[in-house]
């Protein structure tokens, strides 16, 4: 019984992992997305022939959020492949998951409430922003679920070894 329980886990376990892998790198692509988006606002505003004060503050503006959207597209990435090849013998990408994205949800509602410096009080509330907000969400909630699950996982194999069952290599 106790070998069909650990089976199960392990087999919910990866699933789990890898549903949210594929939300981390579904996140990346929406964060790609604007950052694309970022660099051709960039470029129509530098073809023109003369740039005032005001679009040279509004190239700045957009240039930071394309640095912003990229480094964040990149961590996903790192952080997805690092919960892969890990999977359930390390709880840290999952905690850097949940952190990240919790801030990055904090940070958007922010820029939604209060006027941050350099940022403003945005306004625009897309579908794009929506979706990956969506997608931040679902990854808490899954990397949460890894993180019971890898316990779960773990009480089950401590309890198989101190009764005399086969032992399994994960920590």
């Amino acid at each position: 019984m106790k070998g069909n329980m650990v089976t199960i886990t392990k087999t919910s376990l990866s699933t789990t992992i890898y549903i949210v892998t594929a939300l981390m790198l579904s996140t990346t692509l929406v964060y790609f997305v604007v950052a694309s988006q970022s660099y051709s606002e960039i470029s129509q505003l530098t073809s023109q022939s003369s740039i005032s004060k005001e679009a040279l503050s509004e190239i700045m503006g957009i240039t930071n959020e394309l640095i912003f959207f990229t480094i964040v597209g990149i961590a996903y990435i790192l952080v997805g492949f690092w919960m892969l090849k890990r999977k359930y013998h390390s709880k840290i990408p999952y905690i850097v998951a949940i952190a990240a994205s919790a801030a990055l949800i904090v940070f958007y509602i922010a820029t939604r409430t209060v006027s941050l410096p350099t940022i403003g009080l945005q306004t625009d509330i897309g579908t794009i922003d929506t979706v990956s907000k969506i997608l931040q969400g679902s990854i808490i909630m899954g990397s949460l679920f890894v993180l019971k699950l890898s316990k779960r996982l773990v009480t089950i194999d401590n309890m198989t070894r101190r009764r005399g069952y086969a032992t399994s290599t994960y920590k």
